[in-house]
């Protein structure tokens, strides 16, 4: 069986982060985003690495940080109330709830939500 670090999803590079990018900014804004469930598993990779950069703060990683997410008020929660809610969490800061499948395509479906 041969391993594979990311999942494509059926995507080309720029269509795979510019999904992982809109994503990330639902979950933040929202705190919560439903989706299919391979989509779910690369968002908790991508947005916790996000995370991890908000929580050591710092202009250089809001910089790093704002490559990802363009929205000014998902920067502002990011870098305000998210990073104070996970500063002594060591990782692990959303969880994956798995749902039915989707009636129109038979898709398996899974909410992410932010840990509090």
């Amino acid at each position: 069986m041969k391993y594979r670090k990311n999942r494509k999803m059926g995507r080309t590079t720029a269509h795979r982060f510019a999904t992982l990018r809109n994503l990330s900014t639902s979950l933040i804004e929202n705190e919560s985003v439903k989706t299919t469930i391979s989509k779910a598993k690369e968002l908790v990779k991508f947005v916790s690495k996000i995370i991890t950069k908000a929580k050591k703060g710092g202009l250089s990683r809001q910089r790093q940080v704002a490559r990802d997410i363009k929205s000014p008020t998902a920067m502002a929660k990011l870098f305000g109330p998210l990073a104070e809610r996970f500063k002594t969490r060591p990782g692990g800061y959303t969880r994956i709830y798995k749902l039915g499948r989707r009636i129109s395509d038979g898709s398996k479906m899974a909410i992410v939500k932010l840990v509090e």
